[in-house]
């Protein structure tokens, strides 16, 4: 069960708010009472048999629901309220409910509120799940533990609140980022999980191709600029970001970084949260930052303009400077960096190298099985210009994924060192197009082909590159209609 420890939240739920305006359920408003759960169905969770629209069946049929996921939530919710106070059963449930997440390692939970009461979706590996459903009651009540431990005022809100709180559960501490917004039905709960162990990904552990490798491990060594970690939210930048901290410390260097939050803790660096209240926030860190004599800064996202104009000063000091911020690739880091105001030149001068990433999920090397691709890959294949396999590797499904096919992401990268050559590109303003066309000219491996050499290696499949999207931007120019066999995994 998750408890709290003295330096944590204890939880709370505050169940019973005066004069909330939440927004009631269709049941609430006609003044009748909740529906009751379905027969078979757990007390607690909801079903409605005339559909979630309450006018009759819908015509979509339901998304299916893994209960094993939330297994200690739904037993929970199946035995029903007890005598126990709301306040006990909710803080169980939350326990419960993190428990859960932990076993299961998933990394964000949804509490999306329905017509019918709360869907519980968690994400594995990128993907979404509905684990449960609650009823409005307990749904709420569940919502505003989580408000309540991270100090958000737990009745409704008109605008969007965030929050942070820490659970122990069993033997770890888990950081939770805590998210709320208002939609016309109610009120939506979405929460970030942290693992407050120190990050432990190690650089030669985030998957790099050989010369990707390279590349990357030439740059921290003898970098005097800007290096940017690149991709959209929940691409695992933070990872790679503190990897590279991990090896940059081996070196002896002075590091300081200006996170918000600091998600993890990193042994020898020096690190400052972001304090708006105090006016410390990025711009004002980072000036603080360079008369602390460093060697390296870490900042931990570049979002606007002030914070872009701060990294540049930094790069333009003499340090390695290292951000995150989110673009699609290479060339669309270098449009985001001219969208926040830095000039070409500025661009050219302090830019040295940009890791552009996304996330695909690994293939459990227990049941993957190696086919002939099926008509769609080959044709995908085939309408991006790349050779056919005889074989190609698929998911299964055993216990040991839980008959997910796969356990586990791995980074597929695109790592673009700029050269003389380069800069004279961007001092030209060469748009964003040609920027992506003439980068794949000068060797830099596409997400896509990455991603390929993992596929030959057995790591991933192809329906994973597929579902990242916008593919046709990260392709090479040249095209190819030759069939080869992928070889063994090493």
């Amino acid at each position: 069960m998750a408890t709290a420890t003295r330096k944590q939240r204890s939880l709370s739920t505050d169940a019973k708010p005066a004069a909330s305006p939440e927004p009631a359920s269709p049941a609430a408003r006609q003044g009748s009472p909740a529906p009751a759960a379905a027969a078979g169905a757990a007390p607690g969770t909801h079903a409605n048999p005339r559909g979630p629209s309450g006018n009759g069946p819908d015509t979509e049929t339901p998304r299916a629901l893994r209960l094993h996921l939330s297994r200690e939530l739904n037993a929970l919710l199946h035995e029903g309220p007890t005598d126990n106070d709301d306040t006990a059963r909710t803080s169980a449930l939350v326990g419960a409910l993190l428990k859960d997440a932990v076993r299961e390692n998933v990394s964000d939970i949804h509490l999306d509120p329905a017509p019918d009461g709360y869907r519980l979706r968690v994400r594995i590996d990128g993907e979404l799940s509905d684990t449960a459903r609650l009823d409005t009651d307990t749904g709420l009540h569940v919502l505003r533990s989580f408000k309540s431990n991270a100090s958000i005022e737990p009745a409704f809100a008109l605008a969007p609140r965030e929050g942070r709180a820490e659970f122990a559960v069993d033997d770890r501490t888990v950081a939770v980022r805590v998210a709320t917004v208002p939609t016309v039905i109610g009120e939506k709960l979405a929460l970030r999980l942290l693992f407050t162990e120190p990050a432990r990904m190690q650089f030669e552990e985030l998957g790099l191709s050989p010369a990707d490798h390279r590349t990357l491990s030439a740059a921290l060594h003898d970098a005097r600029g800007m290096i940017l970690i690149s991709g959209p939210t929940g691409t695992g930048k933070t990872t790679t970001a503190y990897a590279l901290l991990h090896e940059l410390r081996k070196t002896g260097r002075a590091i300081v970084t200006i996170e918000e939050p600091v998600e993890y803790t990193i042994e020898d660096v020096t690190q400052i949260q972001v304090n708006p209240q105090q006016g410390l926030g990025f711009a004002e860190g980072v000036k603080a930052l360079l008369r602390l004599d460093p060697d390296v800064i870490f900042m931990g996202e570049m979002r606007d303009a002030v914070s872009a104009r701060a990294a540049l000063d930094a790069a333009d000091s003499g340090h390695t400077f290292i951000s995150t911020l989110h673009a699609r690739d290479a060339a669309g880091t270098i449009t985001v960096l001219r969208n926040f105001g830095l000039a070409d030149h500025e661009i050219a001068a302090s830019l040295d190298l940009i890791v552009a990433q996304r996330l695909v999920r690994r293939l459990c090397p227990a049941c993957r099985r190696q086919e002939p691709p099926t008509p769609a890959e080959a044709q995908w294949l085939e309408d991006c210009g790349q050779p056919v396999p005889a074989l190609t590797w698929h998911a299964g499904g055993c216990e040991e994924c839980r008959h997910a096919g796969y356990r586990g992401r791995i980074g597929i990268f695109e790592v673009y060192r700029l050269r003389e050559k380069d800069a004279d590109m961007i001092l030209q303003h060469v748009d964003e197009h040609t920027l992506r066309r003439r980068i794949r000219r000068g060797g830099t491996l596409s997400f896509v082909q990455d991603d390929l050499l993992k596929v030959a290696r057995g790591l991933t499949t192809l329906s994973e590159i597929r579902s990242v999207g916008g593919t046709g931007f990260y392709l090479p120019t040249t095209r190819k209609r030759t069939t080869t066999s992928t070889r063994q995994p090493a």
